[in-house]
């Protein structure tokens, strides 16, 4: 049994309910993103730039973060390199680091090469697909 997960009453491993920011400037997508987790059980936070993305991690605490790639004002790849800094200058070497996930309609070999030097953990293509989420989330 991993970190997030609990025992229910009848001895089977008991998914944890996570507090999640989701950063991404399509309504419509923050939406269903935000729905889906929240029917999951999730406590959901949201932002729409990574500059109020990176206003919201100092602020708050996160077990994870769906961060879009493309976004006015800061992108998905600036905003998690700042994030990774500001975890850097504040957390011991055992502190966990938040989980950032990237969502984008990109994912060519070189662009996940990219989301990963940046500092992102996982990718998913849009649409998202929920069950995939909730197994990356659950890792």
């Amino acid at each position: 049994m991993d970190q997030n997960q609990t025992l229910k009453s009848s001895g089977k491993p008991e998914e944890r309910k996570l507090t999640i920011l989701v950063v991404e400037d399509n309504a419509i997508n923050l939406r269903l993103i935000t729905a889906a987790l929240t029917r999951a059980g999730h406590n959901v936070d949201s932002a729409t730039d990574g500059q109020i993305a990176l206003e919201k991690f100092r602020a708050n605490s996160y077990d994870a973060i769906l961060m879009d790639i493309m976004m006015p004002v800061m992108d998905g790849l600036t905003a998690t390199r700042e994030i990774r800094k500001l975890e850097s200058a504040r957390h011991s070497e055992h502190a966990k680091r938040v989980k950032i996930i990237a969502i984008t309609a990109n994912a060519f070999e070189d662009d996940r090469n990219k989301f990963f030097e940046s500092g992102m953990d996982f990718y998913m293509n849009k649409p998202i697909e929920i069950e995939e989420l909730n197994r990356i989330l659950q890792l």
